[in-house]
């Protein structure tokens, strides 16, 4: 048994080795207090919710990485741009808030702020949509008035088409409406909503038995089967089979007063009546390619885009596509962002309800991020109140960037090679994708086919079954990028990575990547997202807090350790982290625990050779 090593016994033997062996000099203060601490990627403010996007980290923190690396009118390249979040980054440093210059108080940082030059790399159309759109922001009061004229028209065409009486038979508008799957009953074979045999309202949960609403006889839950009908699809002129599915509850507003009611006769004739008014011809009718993310289950007849909504608000969507083109051009991107913003997340059979403990109701949600899933109580929302509310979050996010100094080039193409000379970036901040962890092509195609070009999944750096791309092939590409990326940085710069992964081939696949590329671990750190994805939330094997490298340029290869007995003193070390840390729970989760063991052993130079799960299993026996 080897002894019990301190807190920061394993970080300083780190310091000296590295001193050492490389040559290299001491990190520097700002440098040791930006990594000492993991640092907190808020998700929330204007910025982080103008769009959703999986993965996504707050340009707040990230301005804050750029800023203390760098002085003014530095290059800063990101290689996986993603929603763009490097880019609004850097021209937030010219556009600090308030929250941003106080966190740098706090920590005792000396940044510079002012202008600064980002390229930002990102092969989805999405992604880059995304990135050009939020990175050359549009004058945020036209931009609202821009949209309310367009919301106006479409709303004045589609009189009434969210229409609902309320209880005492007035008038009112519909906010949302739940639908249900369809259950035989295992005995009778007798039709049931799924909201009647499986959910319970005092208090609200569902239940792990079928009760058949007709003879009364309980099942096991999996005993009920999902009924299916052939439906005659008058967009695509051909009969399909789905899952039956009917509405069940009315969520909607008279005046100021809120209320729900189950579903009556007359929203049925008005579903029926919406679904037979023709979409305009421009309306996007193609095919989806699946791939990871299909399920046979749930996803039975959804094969075109149109699939994945009702027909009313299919129909609502597409109209309101048609109207951009009303508007000024140079508003057009933005209308687009706008309603593609609301889309994906909000307005497909996604949407969803959860349960939560001392609820009296269901709490309405968006889609689950990472997963094209659509649960047994989908809901429809009204399209026209949603993008409503996301005019004023995405106004007041180009309000925060509009008039920066700095400027941002997007690159649609992939980054295993790069359009910049040798030696031209000051410093890089960048999130890889995590192996087989989201497949984004696949994820994004929802909005990429109202775009009208999908991405090239040939170039897309993942591990993926479906596209039969090993991780071999996977950090095969990584070598590429990360190879760019120290060709194209400068002799002493940097480079930030975020890499999340509960797989240990996956972070094998970096390490043999970056030292491939030169390049070599001088600091780590934790990347805190407050709010976690759904895989972060319901793996079991993942990963709390986003492990960050710091990485600069290196001579020599990783030099000879005993690994398996520095392994041993980083999981010792790790436990003595959690037996310090009293009552901070977060910091004591087995999750935390094994992201810091991966970044001691990276700083160490030895290989991760363990995944979440195992360690995890460990960690519970101590």
């Amino acid at each position: 048994m080897l002894p019990k090593v301190g807190y920061n016994s394993i970080m300083d033997q780190t310091k000296k080795t590295h001193k050492k062996s490389h040559g290299s000099k001491e990190i520097s203060a700002d440098l040791e207090k930006l990594y000492s601490n993991p640092i907190d990627s808020t998700r929330s403010g204007a910025l982080f919710n103008a769009f959703s996007y999986p993965t996504k980290i707050s340009p707040e923190a990230i301005a804050i990485f750029i800023a203390t690396h760098t002085s003014s009118g530095a290059h800063v390249l990101d290689t996986f741009g993603g929603s763009g979040t490097t880019g609004l980054a850097a021209l937030l440093c010219d556009k600090p808030t308030e929250k941003m210059k106080q966190i740098v108080k706090n920590l005792g940082l000396k940044t510079q702020w002012g202008p600064r030059h980002a390229t930002v790399y990102e092969i989805g159309t999405l992604g880059s949509f995304i990135s050009q759109t939020m990175c050359n922001p549009v004058d945020p009061e036209g931009f609202k008035k821009a949209a309310q004229r367009m919301l106006d028209k479409v709303e004045a065409d589609l009189t009434d088409v969210y229409f609902a009486k309320d209880p005492e038979g007035n008038k009112g508008v519909i906010r949302h409406v739940i639908w249900s799957d369809v259950l035989s009953c295992p005995k009778c074979q007798k039709e049931n909503t799924y909201l009647e045999s499986l959910v319970d309202t005092q208090p609200i949960k569902v239940r792990d038995n079928f009760i058949c609403q007709k003879c009364g006889i309980g099942s096991p839950a999996n005993f009920a089967k999902r009924v299916t009908e052939k439906y005659n699809d008058p967009i695509l002129k051909r009969t399909i089979t789905r899952k039956k599915r009917v509405p069940v509850i009315v969520y909607g507003q008279t005046g100021s007063k809120k209320w729900k009611r189950p579903v009556n006769s007359i929203d049925v004739r008005l579903i029926s009546k919406v679904s037979k008014i023709s979409i305009p011809k421009g309306a996007p009718i193609e095919a989806l390619k699946w791939g990871d993310l299909y399920r046979a289950g749930y996803h039975l007849g959804i094969s075109h885009l149109h699939h994945f909504y009702t027909s009313r608000n299919f129909l609502v969507l597409a109209r309101l596509w048609e109207a951009i083109k009303q508007e000024p051009l140079e508003y057009q991107n933005a209308l687009r962002l706008l309603i593609l913003s609301y889309n994906s997340s909000h307005s497909t059979l996604m949407t969803r309800v959860v349960i939560k403990k001392r609820q009296k109701d269901f709490v309405l949600t968006g889609a689950q991020s990472g997963v094209l899933y659509i649960s047994g109580l989908p809901v429809e929302k009204n399209i026209f109140l949603g993008v409503k509310r996301k005019v004023k979050t995405l106004s007041e996010a180009f309000a925060l960037v509009h008039g920066s100094r700095s400027s941002v080039d997007v690159e649609q193409s992939s980054s295993v090679k790069l359009k910049l000379s040798d030696e031209s970036v000051d410093y890089v901040f960048t999130d890889p994708p995590f192996g087989d962890y989201i497949p984004y092509a696949e994820l994004n195609q929802i909005n990429e086919i109202w775009i009208g070009k999908v991405t090239d999944r040939t170039q897309e750096i993942i591990v993926s079954n479906a596209q039969n791309r090993s991780v071999e092939e996977y950090g095969a590409m990584m070598k590429q990028v990360l190879g760019e990326i120290s060709r194209t940085l400068k002799k002493n710069a940097k480079a930030t990575i975020v890499f999340h992964s509960a797989k240990a081939e996956v972070w094998q696949a970096l390490t043999d990547a970056y030292e491939f590329a030169g390049l070599g671990v001088k600091a780590t750190s934790v990347l805190d997202k407050i709010q976690e994805s759904f895989k972060q939330v319901v793996s079991t094997v993942a990963v709390k807090g986003d492990p960050l490298l710091l990485l600069e340029k290196r001579i020599t290869r990783r030099r000879k350790l005993d690994e398996e007995k520095v392994r041993e003193m980083i999981f010792k070390d790790v436990i003595a982290i959690a037996s310090s840390e009293g009552k901070n729970l977060k910091e004591k989760s087995p999750e935390r625990l094994y992201s810091r063991f991966i970044t001691r052993c990276l700083q160490q130079g030895v290989p991760v050779n363990v995944d979440a799960d195992t360690f995890y299993r460990r960690v519970r026996t101590e």
